[in-house]
């Protein structure tokens, strides 16, 4: 282990607010004492968090179980408690670019071996993360992959081209070749330089034929398995188009080849494309740090993930490590550097409530149901509503600044917010859901040192003196000790 540099509470807890669920005291007690360099280590290390895994039918009708209310409870518990932090980030944000929606996906049984290539590949290398995500039977029947047969002619039937599309457009390159800094690569008349055409679509789409669901247990496998979400998808060579095909950056594949050498040769040339690096950096930007990057960031974290210093390309453990330790996500750590009002992201309401929900030293019961509370807010989870997720990557504002999350806030959702901040503080969100304020509480009539221990575990410890003024005011008007600290916080976390 490294010997750890002096992290301060404030560079703690913004530190803590880009990787975790949510700085708490204890969280930020340890990562002062750890260092960065060695929690990152930790983290990297630890792989704890489950989803647990749901029946395929209904006990009660005998129909297909479509209830992801289990799910739902154990993935809040888990950012709420789960000591893997980091890697429950990583793989959230991951599972957005690379979506299955229960929408149209609709059976419970397949989203926790879906969520787990996420968990277990987050750290690992993005082709990885591509292969996973192409043989998952959950994504061969969101964007029709499974049974996805060679064309016909004489039928008149060709390749299904939606994952192929989907794959280029949204999961590894976009539409636009990209320079280093994430900024279009534009032709001699100014225009952008698309990354591919149509007949690589469609090329790419006969590439990847011949995968079927694994075979449900007990049953005889079939060219064209019935689907079914246990296990990763296998090539019936039969149905796998065998002519060679130009693919993107000009590869071609011979002819000849077996499906999951076609495979191989689509994932060679996509990972050989220089705009997956400030493609999927960028994105992981906006997730974990700032809507709104300088090109000059993208730029440094899109060279470590062509190169991550031992001339890998892809090495997520390199890329996140440089994304949460760049001058321009730590620049706010010290105290005397200017504000950079374009700087950092909201919350978006799945993070907004698991970050509350710990900084209050939550306990999240057996009935616990906060995914309702998230849905209110504009993030059903695991029901995002198009293949776009939740919100789309490429959301701006009115003034053309990028803000993903901004599109699930609306005048509804923002009053939601200040509701539900109400409810966890004054009433209850559901039959097992508590909180406790204890650290919260003035000692006697010390209201300035409560809304100093209200900065340093929701504000970073830079409560402005305009805020400091509302909640100590708040508190004054209360009655009692619980009242005071309640309205205090709801001034400061509204």
């Amino acid at each position: 282990a490294q010997s750890p540099v002096a992290v301060t509470d404030r560079a703690a807890a913004r530190f803590l607010d880009q990787a975790t669920w949510g700085p708490t005291a204890a969280s930020i007690a340890q990562l002062q004492q750890s260092g960065i360099a060695n929690w990152l280590t930790a983290q990297f290390s630890l792989n704890t968090s489950d989803l647990p895994d749901q029946p395929i039918l209904d006990a009660a009708t005998g129909k297909p179980n479509r209830n992801l209310t289990p799910v739902q409870a154990a993935f809040f518990q888990n950012t709420v408690t789960g000591q893997d932090q980091l890697r429950q980030r990583v793989a959230f944000a991951l599972s957005q670019t690379w979506v299955v929606s229960a929408v149209s996906t609709k059976d419970a049984y397949a989203f926790p071996p879906y969520w787990r290539l996420f968990r277990d590949n987050a750290f690992g290398n993005y082709r990885d993360i591509i292969k996973a995500v192409t043989l998952s039977p959950a994504m061969g029947n969101y964007l029709n992959m499974a049974n996805n047969n060679k064309g016909n002619t004489a039928a008149g039937t060709s390749a299904n081209e939606n994952y192929a599309r989907e794959l280029m457009q949204l999961f590894t390159v976009g539409l636009t070749q990209l320079n280093p800094d994430g900024s279009a690569v534009l032709d001699s008349n100014n225009n952008p330089i698309p990354t591919y055409d149509q007949a690589v679509v469609t090329n790419t789409a006969r590439a990847l034929t011949g995968w079927t669901y694994p075979t449900v247990p007990g049953a005889t496998a079939k060219a064209d398995n019935p689907a079914y979400y246990t296990g990763q998808m296998f090539a019936v060579e039969t149905e796998h188009d065998t002519t060679s095909k130009n693919i993107i950056g000009g590869a071609t594949i011979p002819m000849g080849q077996t499906a999951e050498q076609d495979l191989d040769s689509v994932l060679i040339a996509l990972m050989a494309q220089p705009t997956m690096a400030p493609f999927v950096s960028k994105q992981l930007i906006q997730h974990l740090v700032t809507s709104n990057p300088s090109p000059a960031y993208i730029q440094r974290v899109a060279n470590v993930f062509l190169n991550n210093g031992s001339g890998v390309r892809g090495d997520m453990k390199a890329v996140i490590t440089a994304i949460l330790s760049d001058a321009e996500a730590r620049a706010g750590d010290d105290p005397t550097a200017a504000p950079n009002p374009n700087f950092g992201h909201m919350r978006e309401p799945v993070l907004f409530m698991a970050n509350i929900l710990r900084g209050l030293n939550a306990t999240l019961g057996p009935s616990s149901n906060i995914y309702l509370q998230a849905s209110n807010l504009g993030e059903d989870l695991f029901y995002p509503a198009t293949v776009f997720s939740y919100f789309s990557p490429l959301y701006r504002l009115e003034n053309g600044e990028p803000a993903p999350e901004f599109q699930v806030y609306s005048t509804q959702t923002a009053t939601n917010r200040a509701d539900v901040i109400n409810t966890i503080l004054y009433g209850a969100l559901d039959k097992s859901t508590t909180i406790s304020l204890t650290p919260f509480l003035p000692g006697g009539s010390n209201l300035s040192a409560m809304v100093d221990y209200i900065s340093y575990a929701f504000l970073h410890h830079a409560m402005s003196a305009n805020l400091q003024a509302a909640a100590t005011s708040a508190a004054k008007a209360a009655t009692g000790a619980k009242a005071q600290a309640q309205a205090a916080l709801y001034i400061a976390l509204t």
